[in-house]
């Protein structure tokens, strides 16, 4: 079940009709249980036994959250709680993702002594979302334990946050802090409400039926040929810079959904894309992409390593650490671990040439390093799409070898879908240097017409969220 499924549909209706009903503040009993209901329901579509897996990591931190706020600060049994927390959340997403990573690794250690016995893998399906409420879930004790939330009452509470269906699967990252507050709160559904989530919705629709389903079908179809010894660079290039596309159509179309979905139902989610192509830096680059796991990973993650409150060299081992461990977390493949570590290193050295906030530079600087920074984003999406380091390398490799053999007629017109995401960085461009102002409510709803009007006309065979898999 997904966001652009029949059954979706189906079971999205009561929920939000009981909305508009009876649910006009959000917190009466009915709308709660309903809603709690179609995210349970929701959980269990995949896999319905891995609901006692999600049950488990939110009992776990529950507990361990009421039992660290009743301890002093400071008391070794409140860092207990944490610890048992983190490594109770940490074992389960280490467990699903990566224990077939492990043993290929230990089968391609063995085989480099010599021993070529093959190491047997486990029969291990993904849970679905699990890298996403995993990641909520443990912002919910760590937060608990700084002093930054005090704990829910009811553990009814709590489920009703980590299962909230609209970011379960693909995120966005929703912390305990930005949804708590939001749980009494009255915000009733009123057509300014509609229009806005409508606007968000049918947004999403667009990016991800017309735009990315309309590249995948070509990207899965020729990317295997970038592989290939003396492979035309032209279209391993245009496969790129397609793939950069459909990736952010992708996820930005989930997300754009599930923001719409949430205020439908009366919460506001954090922005999660922020046109990163027009990022003028690679720091300003993860201001932009995926932002709620960039800030996860920084404040959770960066911040406690020192961050860049020490010397140089430990702020790059943090930058660097930060990010390989964010490629891991999007999957157990190498490809995942180089594309992490090509974007530390850029961070790195973005650090150590003073190019991390390049405003204070001349112009033609500016512009020389706005193309670097996005010339080596379309090269680490290669890694990130190719199913090992040497296909990536290979792929990269016939690029950089300007053999200009013409493409294949289907990944040229491919490129025709890529005009949205030029219109929109170029649009979101101009309005941050204020050459145009932001779009007007009577715009909006015109460009959400002819939005919606492609979206029945021009949608492009169904193709999972490519954030599915993490």
């Amino acid at each position: 079940m997904n966001f652009i499924s029949w059954a979706f549909v189906l079971l999205f209706l009561p929920v939000f009709a009981y909305r508009l009903i009876f649910g006009r503040r959000k917190i009466e009993p009915g709308f709660i249980a309903v809603t709690l209901v179609a995210s349970t329901i929701f959980v269990m579509w995949h896999v319905p036994a891995y609901i006692l897996i999600m049950l488990t990591s939110i009992g776990v931190d529950y507990v361990a959250a009421r039992l660290i706020y009743r301890e002093p600060d400071g008391s070794r049994r409140r860092k207990l709680f944490l610890v048992l927390s983190m490594t109770t959340n940490l074992l389960l997403l280490g467990f699903f993702k990566y224990a077939n990573f492990a043993l290929g690794s230990v089968e391609r250690m063995l085989h480099s002594f010599g021993a070529l016995k093959a190491v047997p893998r486990l029969d291990i399906i993904l849970p679905m979302g699990i890298s996403f409420y995993t990641f909520g879930s443990m912002s919910y004790t760590i937060d608990v334990y700084r002093g930054r939330l005090k704990p829910v009452r009811r553990f009814r509470d709590f489920y009703y946050f980590v299962t909230f269906f609209p970011h379960l699967v693909s995120g966005p990252i929703i912390r305990a802090e930005q949804f708590f507050y939001q749980f009494p709160r009255v915000r009733r559904p009123r057509l300014k409400v509609f229009n806005h989530g409508a606007f968000l919705i049918v947004r999403g629709l667009f990016l991800k039926t017309v735009c990315a389903d309309n590249i995948a079908g070509v990207v899965n179809d020729h990317w295997s040929s970038g592989y290939q010894p003396h492979a035309s660079s032209a279209t391993s290039l245009l496969l790129t810079v397609l793939f950069a596309a459909q990736i952010f159509y992708d996820f930005e179309g989930y997300s754009s959904i599930a923001r719409g979905l949430a205020f439908w139902m009366g919460f506001r989610f954090p922005l999660n894309f922020d046109y990163p192509y027009i990022a003028a830096s690679f720091s300003n680059f993860w201001e932009r992409w995926h932002i709620t796991l960039s800030r996860w990973l920084r404040d959770y993650l960066y911040i406690p390593l020192g961050g860049n409150r020490g010397s140089e060299a430990r702020t790059y081992a943090n930058l660097l650490i930060v990010m390989v461990l964010g490629g891991l977390w999007h999957g157990a493949a190498w490809s995942f671990l180089a594309w992490g570590t090509m974007h530390g290193l850029a961070l790195a050295v973005e650090r150590l040439l003073g190019m991390s906030r390049p405003a204070a530079k001349p112009r033609i600087v500016r512009i020389l390093w706005y193309f670097v920074v996005q010339a080596v984003v379309l090269a680490t999406w290669i890694f990130f799409r190719s199913p090992g380091f040497g296909d990536g390398r290979a792929f990269l490799k016939n690029i950089l070898r300007f053999e200009l053999i013409q493409p294949p007629h289907a990944v040229v017109v491919a490129c025709l879908f890529l005009g949205p995401i030029v219109v929109m960085h170029l649009y979101a461009f101009m309005v941050e240097h204020e050459i145009v102002t932001p779009l007007s409510n009577p715009m909006k709803a015109a460009i959400a017409g002819l939005l919606l009007l492609a979206v029945v006309t021009l949608y492009g065979q169904s193709t999972d969220f490519i954030y599915f898999q993490f």
